[in-house]
């Protein structure tokens, strides 16, 4: 904690009558282990419990990886995937493009396929190479959530089939995106009963092998001589054919990552952080780089850890003020958070915190950034500190 944070804490000791309310109001509904802090916009604090401790911050890490995203890439680039024809393959090649979903991809086909005219192919090849092959993230686990997808440089639909199995017959639950070999497959292998979204596992291959599927029915769809053969590949040096930049700039793509909390986009994005700052092929440990030297250049925002992305990971850490200072520098972009309780925000969730951070406006105090951490009872808590925030500064 730093010294300006603990001299604040102690003055609070003597604060006004006013102050000493919410003081003792935000006290008894965080219990003795909760983190609560408050800052008005110079900075000063306003309430401060147990505001030297150490917590998992959870999903509202991913406030922190929109900053590094900004300040790296700029919320105004896109995504890119290119496209090369070598003999009779399709050669394409991922640069970690979050949100290749089926409805961007009939974006991509139309400007594709008529490149293709003309042409017979025999199928798909991915050149992954834009990440290392195998990436682990901390935290992610072998579930068949979609929570748990495997991060590549080369994925439709996050790495994910959403489908309905009823009597052994699967199909698409999704108009917009047509089964696959691999889908078909995943989803008799798990056992999928029903209409279900699940992960299609972890094996780098099968992640190449549905985009490349799915990428072929999309093309023939829009009248491209294309087959099934799926391989792996090296893209050839010179111009692609084609490069198609995502519809979605990086800034709506943070958007709908914080909105929905994606821990999928979120490492996503952490990747090409890392690959833009340090070069292809994007790793965990380039991008952790990046993080580091982004609090160095921000010694305010020392107490900040990051192992990954998402806040998934119990590992990553954080201190209510220097989370409070990347409030601070996330102000300019917060109308990428969603909006609850008449304040922006981002929530965390794991079973030991439920946190929240984010902006609130009150009477006296005007606009006041907040950071709180409560154990894992503490999901409706949270919010009535919010609230009490706003009704009594």
């Amino acid at each position: 904690m730093n010294h300006r944070l603990l001299l604040a804490s102690a003055l609070l000791l003597f604060a006004s009558p006013a102050l000493a309310g919410v003081q003792d109001t935000v006290a008894k509904l965080a219990g003795s282990d909760g983190v609560v802090l408050a800052v008005d916009a110079q900075g000063e604090v306003l309430v401060s419990h147990n505001a030297d401790t150490e917590y998992t911050p959870a999903s509202t890490l991913k406030v922190m990886t929109t900053l590094l995203a900004a300040d790296t890439l700029g919320l105004d680039a896109r995504f890119e995937t290119d496209f090369w024809v070598v003999d009779d393959m399709l050669v394409v090649r991922g640069k970690g493009d979050p949100f290749l979903v089926s409805e961007e991809l009939d974006l991509l086909v139309k400007d594709l396929a008529p490149k293709l005219d003309g042409k017979t192919l025999a199928g798909v090849a991915i050149d992954d190479g834009w990440f290392i092959e195998g990436i682990t993230i901390p935290g992610v686990t072998s579930t068949t959530e979609p929570y748990d997808a495997l991060n590549s440089a080369t994925a439709v639909n996050f790495n994910t089939i959403n489908v309905v199995v009823k009597d052994g017959v699967v199909t698409s639950a999704e108009d917009q995106t047509p089964l696959t070999s691999l889908a078909k497959e995943v989803a008799l292998r798990e056992g999928v009963r029903g209409e279900n979204r699940i992960n299609i596992g972890k094996r780098p291959a099968d992640a190449r092998r549905y985009a490349a599927e799915l990428i072929a029915l999309k093309l023939r769809g829009a009248g491209a001589k294309i087959g099934d053969a799926v391989t792996d590949s090296k893209a050839p040096e010179g111009a692609p054919l084609h490069t198609h930049q995502n519809s979605r700039t990086l800034g709506e793509v943070c958007a709908a990552m914080l909105y929905y909390s994606n821990n999928y986009i979120a490492n996503q994005v952490f990747l090409a952080v890392g690959a833009h700052a340090k070069g292809a092929p994007a790793s965990l440990d380039k991008s952790v780089e990046v993080a580091n030297a982004f609090i160095a250049k921000h010694p305010e925002l020392t107490g900040i850890s990051m192992v990954e992305g998402s806040g998934i990971s119990y590992a990553n850490k954080a201190t209510s003020g220097a989370f409070a200072a990347a409030l601070a520098l996330f102000e300019p972009h917060k109308k990428l958070l969603r909006v609850r309780h008449d304040s922006s925000h981002k929530t965390g969730t794991l079973k030991i915190t439920k946190s929240v951070v984010g902006y609130a406006t009150t009477t006296s105090h005007g606009d006041v950034r907040y950071v709180i951490s409560l154990n894992g009872g503490g999901s409706q808590r949270r919010w009535d500190i919010v609230q009490a925030l706003q009704r009594e500064l």
